[in-house]
């Protein structure tokens, strides 16, 4: 039995969302960026393909940096790097120059990226395994919560004060987060010194790549992580471009959505105490079906945008609720190193949505792409969920 230490939920709360409102805070601000630098659609899409790849890196270098260093220098690392790099965006505004935004989106990601690493690693280290699932399960609160309201306070920004004001907001955000980190327990007592070594992490990592546990789970939660990014880099092109939303609009119709995970948190701790995980897991992706075929129903109708975008989207984000934090505590159960285990969980989570969203690039932007899309996930995440249970026979 481990030793239960109690971590701040609201900090853990921040921290596991701080990466996906970095995302997606600017991405009503899409349409103005392109519009503001004369770059097309697809070209303005790098900067959320830029930030995923940045965000997949991360998750494979905060793991030996906390093992080396702790756990709070390494969030001390990524914060500060986050709030910097917020600033490398404002500036690329300032000198019209669109390759800048793109280098600060990279690293923003990079640093944003910590909060997520990091979350993993010490809920795994501080609770058992049924406890760790419940914990990550209320997390999904969050992880609903903020980016929806990030993305309707984007969309407020973009409209009164312009898109630089995105990555003010977010740098205001780290700034907050640096603040709350100092408040919680460093769980690694005995440091590596031999964690940063070129051998020692090539040992670590070969380790964790030869977990098939581990790589199903990540690929799964993979899958899943991609339903929210292609909608980040699809949906706003559609709604403001298609149907005429203003940006203000977008933002505020985003708020329903993160209703799904809402939902999804609450309904998804309590079925831990009824059902096995793997169960959980095969509901989520029978309700993520559900929402899909009932949104390319209503699209393919031309049904109002609302009801055709965005109620079907609280459908399919319920369902997500439920295979993500039962996913991640099914890969990490054999893991003994959680730090290399979560980076490496991590990296293949962030790493196939990077894939996903930037092979969304040969593709022409239309109202039935997005359940197009979706329907291929949903059939990547059925294979995953077949490998997962038979790795852990």
């Amino acid at each position: 039995m481990k030793t239960i230490i109690q971590l701040p939920f609201i900090t853990l709360s921040l921290m596991i969302s701080f990466a996906s409102v970095n995302a997606v805070l600017f991405s009503p601000a899409l349409p103005s960026i392109a519009k503001f630098f004369s770059i097309s659609d697809i070209t303005a899409q790098q900067t959320i393909t830029w930030f995923l790849i940045g965000y997949a890196l991360g998750q494979l270098v905060y793991g030996p940096i906390a093992n080396r260093f702790g756990r709070k220098p390494a969030l001390y690392a990524g914060i500060t790097l986050q709030v910097a790099s917020s600033f490398l965006c404002i500036c690329a505004g300032y000198m019209h120059r669109y390759p800048v935004l793109v280098l600060g989106r990279f690293l923003l990601a990079l640093g944003s990226g910590v909060g997520l690493k990091m979350t993993f690693t010490l809920v795994h280290e501080c609770y058992d395994i049924k406890m760790a699932s419940q914990t990550i399960s209320y997390l999904m609160l969050a992880f609903a919560v903020t980016p929806g309201l990030g993305i309707a306070l984007g969309g407020i920004l973009t409209s009164h004060f312009g898109w630089v004001s995105c990555f003010y907001a977010g740098a205001l955000y780290g700034l907050i987060l640096l603040l709350l980190v100092g408040r919680l327990p460093e769980t690694q007592k005995n440091l590596n010194y031999d964690a940063l070594k070129l051998s020692h992490l090539l040992r670590g990592f070969s380790e964790q790549f030869k977990n098939f546990q581990l790589i199903a789970g990540g690929l799964l939660m993979g899958a899943c992580t991609s339903f929210v990014y292609v909608f980040a880099a699809i949906a706003p092109f559609i709604a403001i471009n298609t149907f005429g939303m203003s940006s203000a609009e977008y933002g505020i119709a985003n708020i329903l959505p993160p209703l799904g995970l809402i939902l999804g948190s609450l309904y998804g701790a309590k079925l831990t105490n009824k059902y096995s995980l793997q169960s959980i897991i095969l509901i989520g992706i029978y309700i993520v079906t559900a929402g899909v075929m009932t949104m390319g129903i209503l699209l393919f109708a031309k049904i109002p945008i609302l009801f055709s975008l965005f109620i079907p989207t609280i459908i399919i984000y319920f369902g997500l609720c439920l295979i993500l934090a039962n996913a991640s505590s099914i890969a990490m159960n054999r893991s003994n190193d959680t730090a290399h285990a979560s980076a490496v969980m991590s990296f293949i989570n962030m790493g196939t949505a990077t894939v996903i969203v930037l092979s969304m690039g040969i593709f022409t932007i239309n109202i039935i792409l997005l359940p197009a899309i979706y329907l291929m996930l949903i059939i990547f995440m059925m294979s995953m969920y077949k490998w997962l249970m038979l790795s852990k026979v």
